[in-house]
């Protein structure tokens, strides 16, 4: 490793002793792609991008009054709705909630049995993770992984970012 390789090489060896480190404790884990992966880099990413848009998305629904207003009624929905103090969830809440429940449920699908076309989240027997990228992916635009990578990567900073600023 050369020294000006830049800062995909700074970061790279300590992504890849980090992936080795967890092969070494976890083999039966490792071997099914399961810890600190470049798929498990992927797929968090979808999330963070999903996540993403459903706050867009309810945002953009909140301000041009296209959720209910009020909540939850808890003589219908109980305990589920109750987020202390006989104080129920706002609608806007719910919405978010059932369609991140959704997306979770999914993802847990596509994982488990996913389509021929599909890219799996658990590495396959004899399959090998793909190599990491390092802190800067090539810049390639369109659908490719490298976009992918980019956009997942500014989507969990996004998310990252509305949570510490809210």
């Amino acid at each position: 490793v050369r020294a000006s390789a830049g800062p995909k090489m700074q970061v790279l060896g300590v992504f890849k002793s980090a992936m080795e480190d967890f092969k070494k404790e976890f083999p039966l884990f490792a071997k099914r792609g399961w810890g600190a992966t470049v798929k498990a880099e992927v797929w968090n990413g979808r999330h963070a991008m999903f996540g993403f848009l459903a706050l867009w998305i309810t945002a953009y629904m909140h301000g041009h009054g296209l959720i209910p207003g009020g909540q939850l009624d808890l003589s219908q929905w109980g305990r589920l709705a109750d987020l202390g103090g006989n104080k129920p969830i706002p609608n806007e809440r719910a919405i978010i909630l059932i369609a991140h429940v959704h997306v979770l449920l999914v993802s847990v699908a596509a994982a488990i049995a996913p389509f021929s076309f599909q890219d799996r989240l658990l590495l396959e027997p004899g399959e090998k993770d793909p190599e990491p990228v390092g802190l800067i992916p090539p810049l390639k635009f369109g659908l490719t992984k490298e976009a992918e990578l980019w956009n997942g990567r500014l989507a969990m900073l996004g998310i990252i970012s509305l949570v510490g600023a809210s």
